[in-house]
């Protein structure tokens, strides 16, 4: 009788890299959400958007100065 233990880790092989493969995107995104504020920043800061479109992209009250919240999002 041949023995399942090759197969089996095969198996096993093939659900790790299934879960890796989902992993690191769930490892990237916040990294992504970091880089596209400070994108939105930079546009801001070289007058190519407004400041209005800025405070709804990065979903900010009105009150608050957008040049004050783009120093700290770029310092970081």
């Amino acid at each position: 009788m041949r023995s399942n233990f090759r197969p089996n880790i095969r198996l096993a092989t093939n659900i790790l890299l299934v879960i890796v493969t989902f992993a690191i995107p769930l490892k990237i995104a916040p990294i992504a959400v970091v880089y596209k504020e400070k994108n939105l920043c930079i546009k801001y800061l070289k007058h190519q958007i407004d400041r209005d479109e800025l405070i709804k992209r990065l979903k900010i009250v009105k009150q608050a100065n957008p040049s004050s919240i783009c120093d700290s999002i770029l310092k970081s």
